[in-house]
């Protein structure tokens, strides 16, 4: 038998909707770092080599701000059920592995 956690929501509650509007926001804040990932430069010059070539280096950080981003989503349990109830297990080609393993019924 399957135990579910069953919530209570109270829609007259200023805190249901804080918390609601919190999670929206941390899912918004996902989806803005995906487009900072697919529109930043790959690679950022830093310098000038000896020969006059330019030194470049991997931009990472546009990734770290999407898996920041998503691990944000994870900690906060009303964005997780958000994306349950919509069935996004992705943000972007990002897995959600918080809403992937409630999908699953883990």
């Amino acid at each position: 038998m399957t135990e579910r956690e069953i919530t209570s929501i109270d829609g007259g509650s200023r805190e249901y909707w804080r918390e609601r509007r919190f999670a929206f926001l941390l899912i918004r804040l996902a989806e803005r770092s995906l487009q900072k990932v697919q529109w930043a430069p790959l690679y950022i010059q830093v310098g000038i080599d000896a020969q006059g070539r330019p030194i470049e280096i991997l931009n990472m950080a546009p990734f770290d701000d999407l898996d920041e981003a998503v691990r944000d989503i994870e900690a906060n349990p009303t964005a997780v059920g958000i994306l349950v109830a919509q069935g996004r297990t992705h943000i972007g080609w990002h897995p959600v592995g918080a809403v992937i393993r409630r999908l699953a019924g883990d």
